[in-house]
């Protein structure tokens, strides 16, 4: 992984129970969902993100299921053909 970048980041405090989290555990939580975005976006593969976040990729593959998102890039007219396979 590459070099890290430290922020300070002013949020509101009721932001941090709302999500399930401490203060602690926000940094970390933050950098998977810039990760989970970039991945959406198609800037980062799913394994690049894993890689940089330094997990394996069963882990960030069960992160982006429990934030409802895919690794799976399909065009609608892609996925209803695979659908009507």
């Amino acid at each position: 992984m590459g070099e890290k970048v430290s922020l300070t980041v002013d949020l509101p405090g009721a932001l941090i129970p709302l999500m399930g989290l401490s203060a602690e555990t926000l940094p970390a939580e933050i950098a998977r969902l810039i990760a989970a975005e970039l991945v959406r976006r198609g800037e980062l593969t799913y394994t690049q993100a894993a890689e940089v976040l330094e997990i394996s990729q069963a882990e960030f593959i069960a992160y982006l299921g429990a934030q409802r998102s895919s690794i799976f890039r399909l065009a609608p007219d892609e996925l209803h053909d695979e659908v009507s396979a």
